[in-house]
């Protein structure tokens, strides 16, 4: 199993670095050392994900970047095989009191994201989360009168959603399954699945073709 995982690994690094499979002992052994290399780094990239997140509930191989701000007065939960990236810009993880913030399975995280949770964000299994996206399910306070706490509403997002680089997710909205959000857009209102929407506020671009 180990082994066919290492000649996957050395067949793919043979089409990024020469675009073909190598064709000498010389290039297969700088193959060798660069998947070798690429190990170590994720085996200390776990080691992170464990000193990183303590104070969360983790999956299995759970992966952390860099070092990510983490706040945790209720509860965050992350799933298997997350990936979160904090190496270019502080990711930040925040769960209120009574909070709950869940990452589902095979998620990716991207550097400068800020997830805050005064109620409820639920994040599914294998979403895209590009660098410098904000999720916040509350406002904190009104607009006209600013001493006053606004209610937070719960955020969902399902499975297989992309949310491109600086798009900003509010409360009370549910991104549907396989939609893509586009890079910089305020999202304030549910978006169906297999959409895409972008723009302030956004709005349904098109929609996506289900697969199969």
């Amino acid at each position: 199993m180990i082994q066919e995982r290492i000649k996957e690994k050395i067949s793919q690094k043979s089409l990024d670095i020469y675009g073909r499979k190598w064709n000498s002992k010389q290039e297969k052994w700088r193959l060798y050392r660069y998947v070798m290399i690429d190990l170590w780094v994720g085996f200390w990239r776990l080691v992170n994900g464990v000193i990183r997140l303590r104070s969360c509930t983790t999956g299995k191989f759970v992966t952390v970047r860099g070092n990510p701000r983490i706040e945790v007065k209720g509860k965050i939960i992350v799933g298997d095989h997350c990936r979160i990236w904090s190496h270019m810009g502080v990711t930040q993880l925040y769960a209120g009191p009574r909070a709950e913030l869940i990452i589902g399975n095979n998620t990716f995280v991207n550097t400068g994201t800020i997830l805050s949770a005064s109620n409820r964000i639920v994040i599914g299994n294998n979403v895209q989360i590009a660098n410098q996206v904000i999720l916040m399910d509350g406002d904190f306070h009104g607009v006209d009168d600013r001493d006053v706490m606004k209610v937070p509403s719960e955020i969902i997002i399902e499975d297989d959603v992309w949310i491109a680089t600086r798009a900003m997710i509010l409360k009370g909205v549910t991104i549907g399954k396989g939609s893509t959000v586009a890079a910089g857009a305020v999202v304030t209102k549910n978006v169906p699945p297999y959409t895409l929407v972008g723009g302030v506020p956004a709005k349904v671009i098109r929609h996506l073709t289900k697969p199969q």
